[in-house]
């Protein structure tokens, strides 16, 4: 269950950081339109409140919080690093997290 909150959380991120117009056309060569950066925007929250909904399902009140905080971190700092230098493989990483938590 915490690689589904894991997958969640990086998607989150990469929804937020693809609803900026700079990354959005680092990432997919193109420029985005106002809508495609609100969907984004509403992806992004909703992946990372869902990643909190999951670490509270799987560790309760008591701890979930606190790894959902460490999600954030790891989940915050791989695209961080991975996205200067491969942009579109942090395309590649949120496709294959969320393909793996479906076929769970």
């Amino acid at each position: 269950m915490r690689w589904i909150a894991l997958a969640l959380c990086y998607n989150g991120w990469l929804g937020l950081c693809l609803a900026m117009p700079k990354y959005y056309r680092q990432v997919l060569q193109q420029n985005a339109a106002p809508p495609a950066q609100h969907v984004l925007r509403i992806i992004g929250w909703s992946g990372l409140i869902g990643s909190l909904a999951v670490s509270v399902s799987v560790e309760g009140w008591s701890f979930g919080p606190v790894a959902w905080v460490g999600h954030l971190a790891i989940t915050g700092l791989a695209l961080v690093c991975i996205l200067p230098y491969a942009p579109r493989v942090v395309l590649a990483i949120g496709v294959l997290g969320m393909a793996s938590v479906i076929a769970l």
